[in-house]
């Protein structure tokens, strides 16, 4: 068995040196000093977090103001541009008939004063005529073609003299005729004066340009915005004022509510109508706007039979949608024009066979028109709102 060794103890370290441990009062103050320390970090944290919603929510409140604002900016710029439509198209008429009736007044007027031409060339000859036969003599002094025709002349002053009173009794007419004229194109013009176009045209460039200074301040907004700088998802696009911009791009062609379906139509509003409805119409009141459903690009614009005015977009892939019974001279788009979905396009009008103010909307797939209800469902977007 070895020998036995007897413990050693542990070399004393600096620590372990009696004088080295804290006292209770010591232990205590440490302890209430790390309890400050953590409260003044959780109050400093606290403070922090406070200030972080409080400037999350002035920037969320900042945002949804400026998206209203824009909304708001937008509703007014489609009732600008489509007042401006309305008024250009009755300046366009104005300035039409003042063209046609200053062209009449014009013609008149010519008339008028070859009338009164004839007049006073018949007058002064016979007057020249009855103050004697020298002034004849001298007019018929000469020989040959020349003689022949001073003599025929003369005879046809002779048959004049006889048609004198109804030459003049014409020239009075004429001249009447075309101070009449004359007062309509006065009338015309003072026409075209007081259709507000400029008014109007001003009216939607203030409009366009309240538009854009929204459009930039939600969009200044929306790129400074994160997901955790406002403690919320990404902020979605922006919707049009029918709030029905669905993710796929889909909107509300009008706002108002169904008044007749797709499908059979035993009781049929008009004699002329078809017995099958191939769209779905919603009541609208006049002048609202019609939105493009989707972007696409328009194929036709115009008058067609029984739907009125009417346009039709291409939207690719075989898909087609339809507006008609469009207000006269509120549409916005011409054939060949790109649009986007929300853009207004039209006001909602009564032409054609229609029995008030409404929209009549249709999809068409490859040709065939299909229930417009189901189709915009799938896509987000519920008809009759």
């Amino acid at each position: 068995m070895p020998p036995r060794v007897p413990p050693t103890s542990p070399p004393l370290t600096i620590h372990d040196a009696p004088g080295d441990y804290p006292t209770p009062r010591e232990t205590r103050e440490q302890a209430a000093q790390a309890q400050a320390d953590a409260d003044e970090a959780a109050a400093a944290a606290r403070a922090e977090a406070e200030a972080a919603a409080r400037a999350s929510a002035a920037r969320v409140a900042a945002f949804m103001a400026a998206q209203a604002d824009f909304t708001k900016a937008s509703a007014a710029y489609d009732d600008a541009k489509l007042t401006y439509a309305s008024v250009k198209a009755r300046y366009d008429e104005a300035v039409a008939r003042a063209t046609l009736v200053h062209g009449m007044a014009t013609d008149a007027a010519e008339s008028a004063a070859r009338a009164g031409r004839v007049v006073a060339t018949i007058t002064r000859a016979m007057a020249q005529q009855r103050s004697g036969t020298a002034a004849v003599d001298a007019f018929l002094d000469g020989s040959g073609s020349g003689l022949l025709y001073r003599l025929g002349t003369l005879d046809k002053l002779s048959h004049l003299s006889g048609s004198l009173p109804a030459i003049k009794v014409r020239s009075v007419v004429e001249q009447q005729r075309a101070d009449a004229l004359l007062e309509k194109d006065r009338v015309a013009q003072e026409a075209v004066l007081a259709v507000p176009l400029d008014q109007a045209r001003s009216g939607m460039e203030a409009a366009k340009a309240g538009f854009d200074a929204a459009k930039a301040r939600l969009d200044s907004l929306r790129r400074a915005s994160t997901a955790g700088v406002l403690g919320m998802s990404p902020l979605p696009a922006h919707k049009p004022d029918t709030g029905q911009l669905s993710a796929q791009g889909w909107v509300l062609p009008a706002v108002g509510a169904i008044t007749d379906r797709f499908g059979p139509r035993p009781d049929k509003p008009l004699p002329d109508v078809g017995d099958y409805h191939y769209g779905t119409d919603i009541g609208a009141s006049c002048d609202a706007g019609v939105y493009a459903a989707t972007s696409g690009t328009v194929v036709s614009a115009g008058t067609l039979g029984t739907y009125g005015n009417w346009i039709l977009i291409d939207h690719g892939n075989g898909v087609q949608t339809g507006y008609a019974h469009l207000a006269t001279g509120e549409t916005l788009v011409s054939v060949g024009d790109t649009v986007i979905g929300g853009q207004v396009i039209a006001g909602v009008g009564s032409t054609g066979a229609s029995t008030g103010c409404h929209l009549h909307f249709e999809v068409r797939i490859d040709g065939s028109r299909v229930d417009p209800q189901p189709f915009l469902a799938k896509r987000g977007v519920v008809l009759g709102r």
